[in-house]
This record gives structure tokens, C-alpha cells and sequence, in this order.
């Protein structure tokens, strides 16, 4: 998950929306691992339901709705940047970086406990 995060860094650094466009489809790889692990950690189970609804609400149980926020966002975006063909501006890559920072940080201080 760390590794997911700093090439979506990396990507975002890049010039163009190709670049932009990697960079959040790692980020909600990386999203997506973390949030994993803390189901996986805090629950015992890690949620593999075909609703991510069924991921969000897991992840809300496991720590708190502002942590969950962060996958459903990603999630939101996650057929565009994966399979869509619209690239995105570096203003939507950002965000999605950030909320994979944000659920990689939680993941990590859920891992120390």
C-alpha cells in the first residue's frame, strides 16, 4: 500500500494527464489495500462483496465515518480513472492522492496499535 502510494505521488509530480490519469488509478489501489488492511486488522475479515457500499460501511465499523469518506470517494472514481476514457485534470489526481494518503495513514496507525 505504501509502495501504491508513492508511485501515485511520483505520477502526480508528471506533466501530463496520462500521467495524471496513472496516478489515480494507483491511488485507489493504494486506497483500497489500505482500507483492507485495517478490515483485516480491526475486524478480522477484509470485505470482498460485489458493493463497495459493503467496503465503505466495513471500513465506517472499523474506524470512523471520516476515514470512510476517504474510500468512498476514491471508489467514486474508481471506474472512470480505471476504465474510462477521460483523463483527468491534476486537480482530480491531487484528490485522489490525498485521500489515499489519508487512508494509508490510518492503515499505518491501525497496524501499530
Amino acid at each position: 500500500m505504501q509502495t501504491r502510494l508513492v508511485s501515485a505521488e511520483l505520477q502526480l509530480g508528471g506533466e501530463t494527464p496520462h500521467e495524471w490519469k496513472h496516478a489515480a488509478e494507483v491511488a485507489v489501489s493504494a486506497g483500497i489495500a489500505a482500507s483492507d488492511a485495517i478490515c483485516g486488522h480491526v475486524l478480522g475479515y477484509k470485505v470482498a462483496a460485489d458493493s463497495h457500499r459493503d467496503a465503505v460501511d466495513a471500513l465506517r465499523v472499523a474506524t470512523d465515518a471520516g476515514t470512510a469518506k476517504h474510500l468512498n470517494a476514491l471508489l467514486e472514481v474508481k471506474s472512470a480513472q480505471s476504465y474510462g476514457n477521460r483523463l483527468p485534470t491534476k486537480a482530480d489526481a491531487t484528490r485522489s492522492v490525498q485521500h489515499a494518503r489519508r487512508l494509508v495513514d490510518a492503515a499505518t496507525a491501525a497496524l501499530e496499535k
